[in-house]
């Protein structure tokens, strides 16, 4: 896709979506690969965890690449392998993992914590506004409220044939979020702000993260659109209880089959 194609995707996806900040284009990059448009926050003296900058991305519709020197958070430099551990490291900080046996915390961390595959790191991350990013995303993170995640899963069902998978890590959520996508262990992954990200990023109480393989922005988006023509939009859905509500064809049928009662038939695109 060209950039022209992904931001015009990114302008629909958010206005399909009526999202309240800009999804996020992200791309793991080297030194030498910082895109056009993405400024480091240590070059101004300053200091992020990760989720701080990606919402500062999201909020402000800037964009930024980081880099180890560019992070305020332990748990990123480890994810994605911007640091090396070594055993004492490893026992030290994995006996800290939220979890009240230490021996315990630290059987997780060693058996269970992601790290970005060997043969994928890169020294840093490229954060933009879809709508505006400088290159092609690798991933791309939704940040949404349940009705709209709901949403954004029926378009990723409805597309691919597939249910998306969950990481629902209450301590390092940035990890949780991207590394399931940009191991390629997963095309569509949700999961929740941790603690740290509702108090240092500002996160709403009601906001959860709905993550996605780049390559399937245009498949999403359509997808998208499609249940929007057939009158399942997000903008489309509306409070309607009453009897009898008309239904899909295949809803009759099978009723009649059953010698059970038919009714009106819902026409697609007409709610």
């Amino acid at each position: 896709m060209t950039l022209e194609t992904i931001h015009a995707l990114g302008a629909e996806l958010e206005q399909l979506y009526c999202l309240k900040t800009a999804p996020l284009a992200i791309r793991l990059i080297d030194r030498d690969e910082i895109p056009e448009g993405c400024t480091q926050p240590s070059s101004e003296g300053k200091h992020y965890a990760l989720c701080q900058s990606l919402a500062f991305s999201r909020r402000t519709r800037h964009g930024l690449a980081v880099f180890a020197e560019d992070h305020w958070c332990l748990w990123p430099v480890i994810n994605f392998r911007l640091r090396a551990l070594d055993e004492g490291d490893k026992k030290y900080v994995g006996s800290t993992y939220f979890i009240r046996d230490p021996e315990v915390s630290y059987r997780h961390f060693c058996e269970e914590y992601p790290y970005i595959e060997e043969g994928l790191a890169k020294e840093g991350m490229a954060i933009a506004p879809l709508e505006s990013c400088s290159f092609a995303p690798e991933a791309v993170m939704v940040y949404c409220e349940p009705a709209q995640l709901r949403q954004l899963l029926m378009a990723s069902k409805f597309h691919s044939g597939r249910i998306a998978g969950a990481s629902f890590d209450t301590c390092d959520s940035c990890g949780a979020a991207l590394l399931p996508i940009l191991n390629g262990e997963r095309l569509y992954n949700v999961s929740i702000p941790d603690a740290g990200e509702y108090e240092r990023s500002l996160c709403g109480e009601n906001e959860m993260i709905f993550t996605f393989a780049g390559a399937e922005l245009e498949k999403l988006v359509g997808a998208a659109r499609d249940l929007t023509n057939r009158g399942f939009g997000y903008k489309q859905l509306a409070y309607d209880i009453r009897p009898d509500y008309a239904r899909p064809k295949f809803y009759q049928d099978m009723f009649a089959k059953w010698g059970l009662d038919t009714g009106e038939e819902w026409i697609p695109g007409k709610r």
